[in-house]
């Protein structure tokens, strides 16, 4: 199921890159819109997988029940950071510095936040992992090779995240 809509999530996002829709918003986005049950699957994954996080140099004991109920991240942040990933995965499939120019700040902006608990920091590393994971098998299926159009929509997309280094305000639940 979640390899169909990621299939076509990642059409839609080829899409905006080659029309060159790369967007500025309060934290840039590679894409408008991410489907709903995509969101609800890879919480759902990152409460399955969150003992593979990092709790203060020891792995992360199993989700506890509330968090099997609610998820470790509001919604909101779910999708930022499913969106991180995807741009991520485009970037490792362009041969960009991934680590360096997307997930690094990601992580340190909201480490830096004052937002969330270890455990919490843990579950956006994580929820950035799956995602990117999603995105760069489908990646190499559904386009093949990074052209110079992709190529400067993801330079552009990366870009533009060096604006955006310090949060406004915690999502909410």
């Amino acid at each position: 199921m979640i390899s169909r809509k990621i299939r076509l999530f990642t059409l839609l996002l080829a899409g905006c890159l080659l029309s060159g829709g790369v967007q500025a918003a309060e934290e840039p986005s590679m894409i408008q819109e991410i489907d709903q049950s995509v969101v609800k699957e890879v919480s759902d994954l990152v409460v399955a997988n969150i003992q593979v996080g990092d709790c203060g140099g020891t792995p992360c004991e199993p989700a506890n029940a509330i968090e099997k109920i609610d998820g470790m991240l509001p919604r909101d942040m779910t999708e930022q950071v499913i969106s991180s990933g995807a741009g991520s995965a485009f970037a490792e499939f362009c041969d960009l510095d991934w680590g360096n120019q997307s997930y690094l700040p990601l992580m340190e902006r909201e480490r830096n936040s004052g937002c969330w608990s270890e455990r919490q920091i843990s579950a956006i590393s994580v929820t950035h992992g799956i995602a990117m994971g999603l995105y760069r098998n489908t990646l190499k299926t559904e386009i093949g090779q990074c052209t110079a159009a992709v190529r400067s929509a993801v330079e552009q997309y990366l870009l533009s995240l060096r604006n955006f280094t310090k949060r406004g305000d915690c999502p909410r639940w």
